[in-house]
């Protein structure tokens, strides 16, 4: 059978529409929610960024990060963002996950975004070792252990060497 004709049958049978991806998954979690997420990939080397819409920085490097997610994905390399979008005064959950999902269709954005919410950012600063500001990516590794990270923005180059040490 030719393979268009096994990749037309996957996508009807996937309900993926046809020449495109599928959205990525856009879900607004705690820091239990974050670190169930981050279990589910234990066995694969995975880069974390944590960003938002409002930080122009964050925004620059995404198209870096989402090109090196891509290039790992069959060393069974992942990326996964965490948005800090939440943290601002007088947004909804409505709001920010419409806003998300324009912005993520916009520059197709083909990985999880996990929206951070919780009443501070004390515990997930303290829990990966973050400083605080925005941007920044961290390495883990197959067995679940930080083994890098970067505060401010990255490049295509940074972040390749990155994944290369979580999958190492």
């Amino acid at each position: 059978m030719q393979t268009w004709v096994v990749a037309l049958m996957l996508c009807v049978v996937m309900g993926a529409p046809l020449g495109r991806a599928a959205a990525p998954e856009i879900r607004v979690v705690d820091l239990k929610g974050l670190e169930a997420a981050l279990a589910a990939h234990k066995g694969q080397g995975v880069l974390v960024n944590f960003w938002a819409i409002w930080c122009e920085p964050c925004v620059a490097e995404l198209p870096d990060l989402l090109e090196v997610g891509r290039q790992f994905r069959a060393q069974q390399g992942v990326v996964l963002t965490v948005s800090y979008d939440m943290m601002l005064p007088d947004v909804t959950k409505v709001q920010v996950l419409k806003q998300m999902r324009t912005f993520v269709a916009a520059r197709k954005v083909d990985v999880p975004v996990y929206i951070y919410d919780a009443s501070d950012y004390d515990a997930i600063n303290e829990r990966y070792g973050l400083p605080g500001p925005v941007p920044m990516t961290i390495a883990i590794d197959r067995m679940g252990k930080v083994v890098d990270r970067h505060a401010g923005p990255s490049g295509k180059d940074g972040f390749a060497a990155m994944m290369n040490r979580a999958l190492q």
